[in-house]
């Protein structure tokens, strides 16, 4: 099995994605903070030197149709990415439980779990490479699918989820038949990296792990602190095994991207992308096959 199958999406989206010169919200406001200025300063040019012109006001006409219907633009241009979405994400549920069939039914996904097209990833992740460890930096229905997954295929995957909540540990752990998937609470705990303090899981919560096959991270929370999820590689590098795949959700973010940025400099990855709802991004050692 491969990613040949996410390939479509991932190109109409990847395609649509470079529209966004004309129909991003940020054109938006800098058209319109322009077309301020452009009035004040052809009324002070008509006030000093063409008084009576009525200049301003006809510009002001015609500015404000030239940023209306940038807006229209933009919202046909939303229409049609969300649309495009929705679809994907039909078809991932879809293809997931082609894979397999879960004990119980799956929570609904939603704006703060992940979407069916990452869950899609992390099936063809499992399926693909077959980890023998799997850790996750923040729990929910990942976790679920992830345990179901490894209960149907018959899988003796150990798999960890870590969370800084205890009640989402708690209400996690009660939906993971697979005796062999844990839900662990691990609170937030200081970390100094590269002489700076860093929030991130008390790994004292795991047990001693000879390598991990698969790191998911999907926390913690962005508010937690700037570049919420750097530290999930320096403190974890050592653990990964050398065909180890590092999967990250909300790649399309700004804090992830940078995040990105600084792991491939220190740790020399190779990096996929793929343009899921919510950016998907996977990694391993460029020497790996």
């Amino acid at each position: 099995m491969d990613f040949n199958n996410l390939k479509r999406f991932d190109l109409l989206i990847s395609l649509m994605h470079q529209q966004k010169i004309y129909t991003t919200f940020r054109f938006f406001k800098w058209a319109a903070a322009l077309s301020a200025l452009a009035i004040i300063a052809l009324s002070i040019v008509e006030w000093t030197v063409l008084p009576g012109v009525l200049l301003p006001g006809l510009v002001l006409v015609v500015l404000i149709f030239v940023i209306l219907a940038f807006r229209i633009l933009q919202l046909i241009y939303k229409l049609q990415l969300d649309r495009t979405y929705d679809v994907n994400q039909v078809e991932s549920l879809l293809w997931i439980y082609q894979q397999f069939v879960p004990q119980r039914p799956l929570p609904p996904a939603g704006i703060y779990t992940g979407t069916p097209d990452f869950f899609k990833i992390l099936v063809n992740l499992c399926l693909e490479h077959q980890p023998k460890v799997i850790v996750e930096a923040g729990s929910g229905l990942s976790s679920v699918i992830i345990a179901e997954l490894l209960q149907y295929k018959n899988s003796e995957a150990i798999h960890y989820a870590l969370d800084h909540l205890e009640p989402y540990a708690t209400e996690t752990a009660t939906r993971l038949a697979n005796p062999r998937s844990r839900a662990v609470f691990a609170p937030l705990k200081t970390y100094e990296i590269e002489g700076s303090p860093w929030q991130w899981y008390d790994l004292d919560a795991l047990p001693a792990l000879d390598a991990i096959d698969l790191l998911v991270i999907d926390g913690p929370p962005e508010d937690i602190q700037r570049l919420a999820r750097f530290p999930a590689l320096p403190l974890l590098w050592d653990k990964l095994s050398p065909n180890a795949r590092i999967l990250l959700d909300d790649a399309a973010r700004p804090d992830e991207q940078r995040i990105i940025e600084l792991w491939q400099q220190k740790y020399h990855l190779e990096l996929r992308y793929f343009h899921t709802e919510k950016g998907t991004a996977i990694l391993k050692r460029k020497d790996v096959k």
